[in-house]
């Protein structure tokens, strides 16, 4: 039987750790019994822009010492490269660059790599349309002729995120993607295939689409999981229950990896909640008891629906916000905790939200607007409130 892959994505946009935290991370994901730590950062330079380039020296002396001690703790680091935005697939100078840079990680001691092709064009670039039918089939072919030369430089697992990693680039149907037929004649059992499900950021899982994508593709997939993700709207963070996923699909797909915040703290809660997850509690249960061995103040529990999922669009009554708003004041101003520093914008806009819904003496004003607000959105609020 296949071990369940599961672990922590560092594959967000705008923030990077230092390589003492991603150690934190590993014994987060010691102690929840997760397995991997996928290494796949937009603002990596190294990793997507400038792929073809070499690490410095001193970064690889850090990754190298921080892949060691993760396998000393039983997590797997999976460095991953991005080549997608330039690389030329008829171009053996471009494979060969490809094979040198993961060759590097062979060198620093991975034993597993990933390869993603996401967040780029579906359609095949120019220069290419007359050598391959499809996006699809350039990938498969690449996969084909990367991953023996990799497996001799000692990978064990090669992971790929494809460019249709969802639904939403699917119009037609997963089962009728031109780019996952084409890709699927190219997957072996040793390829993991990501997936975000039914939207980049989805509500929900069901076994069904796993096997639905199992029968496309050839091979259950492993699941990105951005549900807790905000680098696509900073001013937001989301922090409820690992509801939409059932326990059920432990079973139905090969794994499951969260791709959360890039706040270290804030991670660190998150995988607590993934860690229920594994060990197939209840998910509000498992949250309930997080925010209390976090020892996070009770006034939490009457504000955490506002800052629950993307999904959420619960507004207060009028009658809530002044209730709302007591109970922010000892989480922003007698709450001392690293944890609560790094939630404290995301409180403190909150309760600035709120004061926009009250009436009478604590209605604000217009100065009090322009100071709290963008000039953009005060100009829209100010002649809102008029």
């Amino acid at each position: 039987m296949q071990h369940f892959l599961s672990g922590y994505i560092e594959g967000y946009y705008g923030r990077l750790f230092t390589f003492e935290e991603r150690l934190g991370i590993a014994r987060k994901l010691k102690q929840i019994g997760a397995s991997h730590y996928l290494y796949a950062p937009k603002e990596d330079p190294f990793h997507r822009q400038e792929w073809r380039k070499s690490y410095p020296s001193a970064w690889r002396g850090g990754f190298k010492n921080f892949v060691a001690q993760s396998r000393r703790m039983g997590v797997q680091v999976v460095p991953g490269l991005a080549p997608g935005l330039s690389f030329r697939y008829q171009s053996r100078a471009d494979f060969n660059a490809l094979l040198r840079k993961f060759g590097s990680f062979a060198a620093m001691g991975c034993e597993e790599a990933a390869l993603l092709m996401d967040d780029i064009p579906v359609e095949l670039p120019k220069q290419d349309t007359h050598a391959f039918h499809s996006l699809g089939e350039a990938h498969g072919l690449l996969l084909q002729d990367l991953w023996p030369r990799l497996r001799n430089l000692g990978f064990r697992r090669l992971w790929f995120c494809p460019t249709v990693y969802s639904d939403y680039f699917a119009p037609e149907g997963v089962t009728s993607s031109p780019y996952l037929r084409d890709l699927a004649a190219f997957i072996v059992p040793e390829i993991e295939v990501m997936w975000t499900g039914r939207a980049i950021v989805s509500r929900e899982y069901k076994t069904e689409e796993m096997s639905q994508f199992k029968r496309v593709v050839g091979v259950a997939p492993v699941i990105w999981d951005n549900l807790y993700a905000n680098d696509y709207c900073p001013g937001k963070i989301f922090l409820g229950s690992f509801a939409g996923r059932s326990k059920s699909l432990l079973k139905g797909c090969r794994g499951m990896m969260l791709n959360p915040t890039g706040l270290y703290q804030t991670d660190l809660f998150l995988l607590d909640l993934l860690g229920g997850f594994l060990r197939g509690f209840p998910p509000q249960k498992i949250w309930d008891r997080t925010v209390r061995t976090w020892t996070i103040p009770n006034e939490f529990l009457k504000i955490a629906t506002f800052l629950e999922s993307p999904f959420n669009r619960k507004t207060p009554s009028s009658g809530q916000v002044q209730i709302l708003r007591q109970a922010l004041k000892p989480l922003l101003w007698e709450w001392k905790s690293p944890l609560q520093r790094e939630w404290y914008p995301y409180l403190y806009s909150l309760d600035a939200d709120l004061r926009l819904l009250s009436r009478g003496a604590d209605k604000p004003d217009e100065a009090w607007i322009r100071k709290k607000y963008s000039p953009i959105l005060s100009r829209f609020l100010v002649g809102s409130a008029r």
